[in-house]
């Protein structure tokens, strides 16, 4: 009997494998893009989404504005309280806080002298209309 050796001998690759590897590198090469425009497109739409929900809530809130409006004691409480309109007989009371006014400063120094001047105003309303009498009309560049 001969003795079989167990030791194997180095693989090497083979065509097959080699061609497996490049079909398969390529392939992910080719669905990386494809994968992250996907999820960028899933942000996107998720964005949006919740855009949408903003503004169906703002829609809901001018809806239940408008409703109020179209209530006749609403408008009523809504003219008292910001028009300050009163019903015949009624007496309305305004209330100032006396804390949120600004202090009263010292009052500025006013003269009691009377100052004339020495000049008539009649006069230099004259002399002003001489002088625009007399002025030469302004010269057109040509």
């Amino acid at each position: 009997m001969a003795k079989t050796t167990t030791t194997r001998a180095a693989r090497r690759p083979t065509d097959g494998s080699i061609l497996l590897l490049i079909v398969l590198v390529v392939s992910v090469a080719m669905i990386v893009p494809t994968v992250q425009q996907l999820i960028s497109q899933r942000q996107h739409i998720a964005e949006l989404e919740s855009e949408i929900a903003q503004s169906q809530d703002q829609i809901a809130q001018v809806n239940e504005q408008t409703s109020r409006w179209e209530d006749p004691a609403y408008i009523k409480a809504e003219a008292r309280g910001r028009l300050l309109f009163v019903e015949p007989g009624d007496t309305t009371y305004v209330v100032v806080d006396d804390e949120s006014l600004p202090a009263v400063e010292d009052e500025p120094d006013v003269s009691s002298e009377l100052h004339e001047t020495k000049t008539d105003s009649t006069e230099l309303f004259l002399d002003s209309l001489i002088r625009a009498n007399d002025a030469q009309a302004p010269q057109e560049n040509q």
